[in-house]
């Protein structure tokens, strides 16, 4: 089952303006802005065909592809990082019969993690959505 991997990220946060671009330190002790660590994070999750970064702002995709991220260019209509999501999916030149939706603020969610939710879709083909959590 093809997989996609999509980080919805935009520069008009409500709480946080610019928020993608924000630069985080690391235990390596060096600054990147989180949507690099989000996406290294992301690149770390096996099983996953493409992982891509969907965002309406040119100051993100310029990042982005400068650290070798893909970059999917979306609506600065979409109303939420869901709706991001499926419009990156329809603008891809292929279908995925399972997309993840990876929160562009979340680089520290565990490749297992993902990658368990991966398996459980794979193995239940019915279930359309699933929302990770935590115990």
């Amino acid at each position: 089952m093809p997989t996609l991997l999509v980080i919805p990220a935009r520069h008009a946060s409500t709480r946080f303006p610019g928020k993608a671009l924000a630069r985080l330190v690391g235990a390596d002790g060096q600054a990147k802005t989180l949507v690099q660590r989000s996406w290294e994070a992301a690149m770390q999750v096996s099983g996953v065909d493409r992982v891509v970064i969907a965002t309406d702002d040119g100051r993100i995709r310029e990042t982005a592809e400068g650290f070798g991220a893909e970059v999917v260019m979306t609506s600065p209509a979409c109303a939420n990082g869901t709706e991001r999501c499926a419009e990156a999916h329809d603008a891809l030149d292929q279908r995925f019969d399972i997309v993840v939706n990876l929160q562009g603020d979340a680089p520290l969610t565990p490749p297992w993690f993902v990658e368990e939710l991966v398996a459980a879709l794979k193995a239940h083909p019915t279930a359309e959505v699933a929302t990770p959590v935590l115990r």
